[in-house]
């Protein structure tokens, strides 16, 4: 099927429309990209000159010894003297190692 003289001229008429709205769906995808980029760019500034309210902690499985009450805040020093005092009575001595258990070998 062979391109007609009336076929060429209709396509001479609107190939500057055909290429301008080729050059426009390129460029809105350039724009489109950079619109987004500046919406990022200030969202992420926005969050690091703003201050977010902090949600209440809810309690969680920190809390071991709930029944008692009214020690030390932290429970930490107390339990470790108590936990001593108990050992020291004991017939057996438990060598212990401070160094046990605190360093984690990264290297192999």
């Amino acid at each position: 099927m062979a391109i007609q003289p009336i076929d060429l001229q209709t396509l001479f008429v609107r190939l500057s429309t055909i290429g301008r709205e080729q050059s426009a769906m390129k460029q809105a995808v350039v724009q489109a990209q950079t619109v987004a980029g500046e919406e990022i760019a200030q969202r992420s500034q926005d969050a690091g000159h703003t201050v977010h309210e902090t949600e209440e902690v809810s309690e969680g499985p920190e809390q071991v010894n709930e029944d008692e009450t009214g020690k030390n805040p932290r429970g930490r020093g107390e339990t470790r003297k108590q936990e001593e005092e108990e050992e020291a009575g004991g017939d057996e001595e438990v060598f212990r190692d401070p160094d046990l258990g605190q360093n984690v070998d990264l290297s192999g």
